[in-house]
């Protein structure tokens, strides 16, 4: 026997009810604009409180060693990239990932999207990106990222050796 599916019909409202539903769609594009300034705003906090934890515990990298690395062909940028939003997190380690990892690598979309990559982002994580890690948190400002990354974001010069990784996945 051969199935048939139906097409049903859309729901459409009347003009009455299309009347109604304008001010509410109002009412929330107006909740979403605080909503989004303070959303960002604790997540500004979060990274300045990572950032300084990184500090005290002697984990971070400044920009004129971390250009002088770079400028010698040493070691490995780690961009571990929370989503397309952000945030971002620049680490450097003195190890070349692409010699170092056990794993078949690949670009930060394919790890996201991939759940055979999840090794590769779990051994990155433990060794280089967490709290035990080895990787230093490079500190820059915008304007001196820029100076490395001529086109496109996180697109970088060709003396640039760097591996973009997503963190680890939640456990559910």
């Amino acid at each position: 026997m051969i199935s048939v599916k139906r097409r049903e019909k859309p729901i459409q409202l009347g003009p009455v009810w299309s009347v109604l539903f304008f001010p509410l769609l109002l009412v929330a594009g107006a909740l979403s604009i605080p909503y989004a300034l303070i959303a960002g705003a604790m997540a500004t906090r979060r990274e300045r409180r990572f950032t300084n934890l990184m500090k005290v515990n002697g984990r971070t990298m400044d920009w004129a060693d971390f250009i002088r690395e770079i400028s010698n062909g040493h070691g490995t940028l780690i961009v571990e990239q929370f989503s397309f939003k952000g945030p971002t997190r620049m680490w450097w380690t003195t190890e070349n990932l692409y010699e170092a990892c056990p794993y078949p690598l690949a670009d930060w979309f394919t790890m996201t999207k991939d759940a055979s990559f999840d090794a590769v982002r779990q051994w990155c994580h433990a060794r280089y990106t967490s709290a035990a890690g080895d990787a230093l948190l490079v500190l820059g400002t915008r304007e001196q990222w820029r100076t490395i990354r001529p086109g496109a974001p996180l697109t970088f010069r060709d003396d640039v050796r760097y591996l973009e990784v997503p963190p680890p996945r939640r456990s559910p």
